[in-house]
């Protein structure tokens, strides 16, 4: 196993590039996984906003059943019937919507008179309208009761409406179908730039150490060695594998550190560690084409840069595939990068672990191994019976 313990030899001179590239994935993987969230809602909770009522009707049984409704669906703010006092309240955001109900509304209301409730309300509030649709079906319904419903005391009527509005409807979150890029648990976007953490670690490791073996001094030397090529090449390509298994395992263990609890509870994280595992295969791969094809750290660098970079954007990785055009997205198809972000975007949204469901993710596991197999047998095709005069 001398070549094999020449691998990690030659590795331990490749650190710096090795650890340049660690160190900006994992930046960039601190830095989403603190804005992304851990884990998707389980429930729909409607949010409070903040409303003040002005209630100038007094002990008006409409005006005080509106403010006790408007006390459970809002967070009601107790401010004084003063204008400064509410304009500084709207300008500061202590209030989004103002509820004035004017002296006299109540009876005006029971008696089909036209009344209204004033409202003062912050420019272009979207909350205002949730504010709006409660008041309507509060009054709304008080008016189908005083129509037709025989006569009854004005709280009798008040209890009625209230317990008629407090019935809750369940609501179900579906998850999987649909799912936009907001709604994505933030290990989804983690395994997503895994792909780039892979191409530039494996990519750039596995071709330094095959343009040190390629050196024309040392490749003579160790054909004229006693030791068969076929020896040469299986150790090199299990150092190869051993170095990629541990880049993957790298990412997986600080998956685990940065959404551990989130990933466990999700009950996918084999299948994030499978498709990773079989794209580490694909940058195994491509690592070995640069290896054998280009002859400067120059040109290294130059082309695990455009690899790394263009195979992330046009597959998916940095930027999502449904903002992508179809005319990108047909040429990422070619890419194994975009196979694996097609099957990432699909492990994070399934929920129920059915064949329907685990068929797309599967397949586009198996695409990316084909990728590796083609892209290593056609290199290995062509550097087979390389010619002495190309060393």
């Amino acid at each position: 196993m001398q070549v094999f313990k020449a691998y990690f030899k030659v590795m331990r001179g490749c650190a710096m590039p090795l650890v340049i590239n660690l160190s900006v994935f994992v930046g960039l993987a601190v830095l989403f996984a603190s804005v992304a969230p851990d884990a998707l809602p389980d429930g729909f909770d409607p949010v409070k906003s903040p409303v003040a009522v002005i209630n100038r009707d007094g002990d008006g049984e409409i005006a005080q059943g509106l403010v006790d409704y408007l006390s459970q669906v809002c967070r009601l703010v107790q401010y004084p019937d003063d204008v400064d006092k509410l304009q500084d309240a709207l300008f500061h955001r202590m209030v989004e919507y103002i509820a004035i109900i004017p002296e006299g509304f109540s009876n005006a209301f029971m008696s089909g008179e036209e009344c209204a409730i004033q409202k003062v309300i912050v420019p272009n509030s979207t909350s205002s309208h949730y504010v709006d649709m409660s008041i309507n079906k509060f009054l709304n319904t008080v008016n189908l009761y005083r129509q037709y419903v025989k006569p009854v005391s004005p709280a009798g009527l008040i209890a009625a409406v209230i317990d008629d509005l407090s019935v809750d409807v369940p609501v179900t979150l579906e998850t999987g179908r649909g799912m936009s890029e907001d709604d994505r648990p933030g290990h989804s976007y983690y395994y997503r730039y895994c792909a780039y953490g892979l191409l530039a670690m494996v990519t750039m490791g596995i071709s330094s150490i095959m343009m040190a073996f390629n050196r024309p001094d040392l490749l003579l030397r160790n054909w004229a060695s006693p030791l068969p090529r076929r020896s040469i090449s299986v150790q090199l390509a299990l150092g190869h594998g051993v170095f990629a298994l541990g880049c993957w395992a790298i990412l997986m263990l600080l998956g685990l550190v940065l959404h551990g609890r989130a990933l466990i509870s999700s009950g996918v994280a084999g299948l994030y560690a499978l498709n990773t595992l079989v794209f580490a295969a694909v940058c195994t791969a491509i690592g070995f084409v640069v290896g054998n094809s280009v002859k400067s750290t120059g040109a290294q660098a130059g082309a695990v840069n455009i690899i790394a970079l263009g195979m992330s954007f046009l597959g998916g990785v940095f930027v999502p595939q449904s903002a992508m055009s179809k005319q990108v997205l047909a040429v990422g198809k070619f890419l194994p990068s975009y196979w694996f972000v097609r099957a990432n975007d699909a492990i994070s949204g399934i929920s129920v672990f059915t064949l329907e469901r685990l068929s797309p993710i599967l397949s586009s596991i198996l695409i990316q191994l084909g990728f590796a197999v083609a892209i290593l047998s056609v290199t290995l095709l062509i550097s087979k019976d390389r010619p002495m005069s190309s060393i």
